[in-house]
């Protein structure tokens, strides 16, 4: 797993400039969309006064019913080709002059501004979309959610607060505009699809989540990105208990049961209120100073093969050790001073920021 990013590498500034030139295109947009509304409003006005100018025209010059007025004006703005219904004089001949100069300069009008409209939308979407996969392609060490639901949202809220790179997958359109207005690179398509997972750059992920439902398509999620990236965390929601050892067969690296993991918390609730909201707040409160984070060991770290309090790592960063994961995947849960640590190790620390980010530093450096 990717080591946490520094404080002094979140791009606050930048996301602010690109929200501001979000929300300036999409002004931009509904400008250009309400004249293009005005124009078609015009062209529908000047089509119903060429048409009464006709009408009232051949009624008054040629004595014609106001049927065969209507029709004649009718067939004379359609330029059909059909002959003439009303017998016409001079009079009637220079009417029927302006009316088919009048109604086919509308006609016209009418269809530029609409093939306007749909072209300069298909271009938008064209430009919109290359512009997108050229942003994906750029990425490496991001992470593909496969699904923006209720769950995959708060996930990629979450990464992107880490300042992680995000692509999302989903098969329901409102799901990828949403992602889209968030400024979040969007496939529509299925997550189990190796085609689609390509397009997310699965091959260059450093993680995936399959936060898609039902459990089959969960599967398939998971079965398509390992096998495309053998080397990155895959984790999954289950929605139903049996369903975990599978994922975890089909290549999971976790497997979230969310009826197990919602019953758990109710429980602690209850039972550990202060408890269970002291973890609340380190987990999900992003405005408070004290965080949670994992940091692992150098490859060749010089505290290889020592204790932890022989490292001096508490008492020189003050960030608060309280597990470990061992390279055999165990965990400590609760590290005492006399805790042997090894090289890759993972350190589970509670503290703040700059608590966290001083062990991060030494964490990575090798003997």
């Amino acid at each position: 797993m990717p080591d946490p990013i520094p404080n002094r590498l979140q791009p606050q500034d930048l996301l602010e400039g690109a929200t501001d030139r979000l929300l300036m295109a999409t002004r931009l947009g509904a400008a250009s969309e309400r004249g293009t509304e005005r124009r078609l409003l015009i062209g529908g006005v000047a089509g119903v006064l060429v048409m009464l100018l006709g009408t009232v025209g051949y009624v008054l010059v040629e004595g014609a019913s106001w049927f065969d007025a209507l029709y004649m004006t009718f067939v004379t703005v359609s330029t059909v080709g059909y002959s003439e219904i009303i017998p016409l004089g001079t009079g009637g001949r220079v009417l029927n002059i302006f009316v088919i100069a009048l109604g086919v300069s509308t006609v016209l009008y009418v269809a530029t501004v609409v093939a306007e409209y749909l072209l300069s939308g298909e271009l938008r979407g064209i430009i919109g979309q290359r512009r997108m996969n050229r942003q994906i392609a750029s990425m490496a060490g991001h992470y593909v959610v496969c699904g923006y639901g209720r769950t995959g949202e708060r996930v990629a809220d979450e990464l992107r607060h880490s300042s992680r790179e995000v692509v999302v997958v989903d098969l329901v359109p409102a799901n990828i505009e949403r992602a889209s207005e968030k400024g979040i690179p969007a496939l529509l398509g299925d997550s189990g699809s190796d085609e689609i997972l390509r397009q997310a750059g699965i091959q260059r992920a450093a993680g995936m989540v399959a936060a898609v439902s039902p459990d089959a398509s969960v599967l398939m999620a998971v079965l398509s990105s390992r096998a495309l990236n053998p080397d990155m965390i895959i984790v999954a929601r289950a929605d139903n208990e049996e369903s975990e050892s599978k994922l975890r067969s089909a290549g999971a690296d976790r497997v979230l049961s969310i009826h197990r993991i919602a019953g758990h918390r109710l429980a602690n609730m209850v039972v550990r209120p202060e408890v269970a909201e002291f973890l609340e707040v380190v987990l999900t409160d992003h405005e408070v100073e004290v965080e949670m984070d994992m940091v692992r060991l150098a490859e060749n770290s010089p505290f290889n093969e020592m204790t932890l309090s022989e490292t001096s790592l508490i008492e020189r960063t003050s960030a608060n050790i309280v597990g470990i994961r061992k390279r055999g995947g165990t965990v400590t849960v609760l590290a005492t001073p006399g805790t042997v640590l090894n090289s890759t190790d993972v350190l589970v620390a509670i503290g703040t920021r700059q608590q966290l980010n001083g062990l991060i530093e030494m964490a990575s450096v090798s003997a």
